[in-house]
């Protein structure tokens, strides 16, 4: 494998309400999070392992998210084993979702692809 595959050719797409809904059913799961391009590159540019859960966001974050138009936009903030890794779920920047199988979500953001896993010999080595 040269690059982690961040789609699937005949997965049923979600939108973004739907896409809400399958991050609100994996809280509290341990999760493996792996961040990578939608164009490629770069191979996967970060990883988190834990259980994920909602938290709300830091004052200092909420100022980094903000556009330059400062008009308010619903942002959920999901965090990977502590509150200080985690990632960001915004409707603006929602391009799509997907399961791959039963044990992947993937989510597109923009050029970012946030691929959640769950279950299998994953979840196995996940709950040791």
């Amino acid at each position: 494998m040269t690059r982690f595959e961040s789609s699937r050719e005949g997965a049923a797409e979600l939108g973004y309400e739907q896409a809400l809904k399958a991050l609100l059913g994996l809280i509290g799961r341990s999760v493996l999070v792996l961040f990578s391009g939608t164009d490629g590159t770069p191979f996967i540019s970060g990883i988190m392992v834990g259980r994920l859960d909602r938290g709300e966001l830091d004052e200092r974050l909420q100022e980094v998210l903000l556009r330059a138009d400062d008009s308010t936009i619903e942002t959920l903030f999901f965090h990977v084993g502590s509150r200080q890794n985690g990632f960001v779920i915004r409707p603006d920047e929602f391009e799509r979702a997907f399961w791959r199988g039963d044990s992947q979500l993937v989510v597109h953001l923009g050029r970012c692809a946030i691929s959640i896993l769950v279950g299998g010999e994953l979840g196995s080595a996940l709950e040791r």
